[in-house]
């Protein structure tokens, strides 16, 4: 039967929830922003500055004394502005990119920048489209005329400036070329720096500002790379190479600009990390690892390690002589088995003063919303500052474990499972895969709303980075081009055969629920093996390939038609076989579709084409469209209606 209403959000009735194992607070805490997010220390380590979210939900920034915690002030926008990012400039002055916030639309950001002392006074609006030429005390064009900026470099040893990188705004599909901006921070004054190369593409600038890296796509979705030794100098080509066969990235420049690091896979499968001396141009590969991609670690503007993510991250330092990671890996030390903060945690290095002196350390794990500490390096003394999420009560949370199996192809596959609450060891119980989007990215270890709602809610939850994944190399993300129906499925199906096997998941009450890809998959996973999945949520999915080349956004890219043509491969008939549409009589599963109505990622006409084909196909389905949500919904009345719908769906299905 076909069911197609538009939500509001206000059409979901909590009566329910408590047969199904969690209460109307629970979902609306999991489904609302984080209470503290952009946690960050004023260089002379004496304030510390949070994004807090206000009473009305938006966000404002709020002030500490770092002593004592004492509030010494709170930054909030008017009207429907709010603050989406910030950076302290120097001491007492702060650049703060302006956000969007309205009840309707939710959130967004075009690109502009407000600066403040931290007591409130001097404001001034310093970047973006409601400028004027000749409104700004400006060196050459004003190019922040309908366009949008980003913090490139903070310019660390200059209290006046910092580096925007500045993308005009283009109808046209090759995209703009993005400009290096000096910003003076009192006064919006602008210096152009210089300008990337390549249409679209990102750049990186030196110790003055400098664009010295430029990375992007050609129209034939070739990854291109592009280096110069010096303003004066002209561009190169350092790699050109076809999407997915590696590529060369700039991770680093030096202060001093005498050395840069890159991330190189272009002669093997997982990034090398590289060291460059500028001076006479030898390359040395600092950290590799075969099997899984190096992510580098950088404390004090030097890359000191590397970490790798087979399940938990591990971290592999290599400079062991500097006093900065000496001093916080000691402090790990100290306190790692001794304290339960870092028991079994991921320690991160969010902020650092200008002396080095003090850092702001985020402690996180799998069943815990990540907490904030002050570690003061002279004293040796680590201060507990905040929690993101503090009204998630985390007792009670399922620990996420990696796992790994072979498949049937012999390819090891890597993945995260969770216990549903109260679930014994050797206990079988209803389980919900949830696959990834992309589909080039990957799961990680960490802490996941999806995953907590879904567990408390008496499931247990499988995520699989299947082929196609990143995180593994080249080649196994390879893998998944022109397989999105075929070998990724196969190994979403055989790892959730594995969970049964393990005597984890009961095999009679199994669901699917994922959002982009994941939404693809949760649709085409049943309808390849009806047997197995007993019930499916697909949210913002993709469901008629073919369609992807004539409706939504990825077509108006320069490179659109290429990356389609790569990823999806073109066999005519073998797309016509991944498409879920085309296969809709298979499906058994009742499956609920959700779309968002202003989705430009995954349009909605995919949505209504799966709908139509299962109404045809006489299959058990609804669909929700919500309007003003786009690819990923940022009301949170909205996230908390889909949690609630979800949840009924799977209590009624797996039954």
């Amino acid at each position: 039967m076909k069911n197609i209403f538009i939500s509001l959000g206000l059409l979901i009735s909590f009566n329910s929830l408590a047969e199904i194992g969690v209460t109307e607070e629970f979902i609306e805490r999991f489904s609302s922003l984080p209470s503290y997010t952009g946690v960050d220390i004023s260089p002379d380590g004496k304030m510390i500055s949070v994004i807090t979210k206000m009473p009305d939900d938006k966000r404002g920034l709020t002030i500490f004394d770092a002593e004592d915690l004492s509030l010494i002030n709170t930054i909030t926008l008017s009207n429907d502005e709010e603050i989406s990012g910030y950076s302290w400039a120097n001491n007492e002055r702060l650049i703060i990119r302006i956000g969007y916030y309205d009840k309707k639309w939710g959130r967004g950001s075009g690109g502009e920048y407000f600066s403040i002392n931290f007591d409130s006074t001097k404001p001034a609006y310093i970047f973006g489209r409601r400028s004027r030429a000749g409104s700004q005390k400006t060196k050459g064009k004003v190019v922040d005329k309908f366009s949008s900026g980003y913090i490139e470099n903070s310019l660390e040893d200059d209290n006046k400036h910092v580096v925007l990188s500045v993308n005009e705004w283009s109808k046209s599909n090759t995209g703009s070329f993005t400009t290096s901006v000096k910003l003076n921070v009192y006064n919006g004054q602008q210096r152009k720096m210089g300008k990337s190369p390549l249409a679209g593409g990102q750049v990186r600038t030196d110790s003055k500002g400098i664009p010295r890296f430029a990375v992007g796509s050609d129209e034939d979705n070739n990854t291109v790379t592009m280096y110069r030794a010096s303003k004066k100098d002209d561009w190169e080509v350092l790699s050109k190479t076809p999407f997915g066969e590696g590529e060369i990235y700039p991770v680093n420049i030096s202060k001093d600009d005498s050395t840069i690091h890159i991330l190189d896979s272009t002669e093997t499968s997982t990034y090398q990390l590289k060291k460059i001396d500028t001076s006479t141009g030898a390359t040395e590969v600092v950290f590799h690892h075969p099997k899984f991609d190096a992510y580098p670690q950088i404390i004090d503007d030097v890359v000191l390690g590397a970490t790798i993510n087979p399940g938990y991250s591990q971290a592999f330092w290599f400079d062991i002589d500097s006093p900065l990671q000496n001093s916080i890996l000691q402090a790990v030390n100290a306190f790692n088995g001794n304290v339960d903060i870092f028991d079994t945690k991921e320690v991160g290095i969010v902020a650092l003063t200008k002396a080095r002196d003090k850092a702001i350390l985020t402690i996180s794990d799998s069943v815990s919303s990540p907490k904030y500490y002050l570690y003061d390096m002279g004293k040796g003394q680590m201060k507990y500052l905040l929690t993101m999420w503090p009204e998630i009560d985390d007792a009670g949370l399922e620990e996420e474990i990696p796992f790994n199996f072979k498949n049937s192809d012999g390819v090891v596959i890597h993945g995260y499972y969770t216990r549903a609450k109260n679930q014994q060891e050797g206990q079988a119980a209803p389980m919900i895969v949830v696959p990834h989007g992309g589909p080039h990215a990957r799961d990680s270890w960490g802490f996941d709303p999806d995953t907590h709602i879904l567990s408390q809610a008496g499931y247990s939850v499988l995520k699989v980075n299947f082929r196609g994944s990143t995180g593994y190399g080249k080649e196994f993300t390879k893998l998944g081009f022109g397989e999105w129906g075929g070998d990724t499925q196969q190994d979403i199906i055989e790892a959730t055969e594995w969970a049964i096997a393990q005597g984890v998941a009961d095999k009679e009450k199994i669901g699917i629920y994922g959002g982009s890809f994941g939404g693809y998959s949760a649709a085409m996973a049943p309808m390849l093996r009806p047997d197995l999945y007993k019930s499916s949520v697909a949210y913002i999915g993709v469901f008629d390939l073919e369609m992807l080349y004539n409706e939504g956004d990825i077509k108006g890219i320069k490179w659109g038609g290429k990356y389609l043509d790569k990823t999806l491969g073109q066999d005519p008939e073998k797309i016509k076989a991944m498409s879920p549409v085309l296969q809709a009589d298979k499906l058994e599963a009742p499956i609920i579709i959700v779309s968002g109505e202003e989705d430009q990622r995954a349009p909605i006409e995919h949505a209504y084409a799966l709908a139509d084909a299962l109404e045809k196909a006489g299959k058990e389905h609804e669909l929700i469209i919500v309007p003003k949500e786009g690819h990923g919904f940022r009301k949170p009345e909205n996230r908390s209606m889909l949690y609630t719908k979800m949840l009924e769906h799977f209590d009624i299905t797996l039954q």
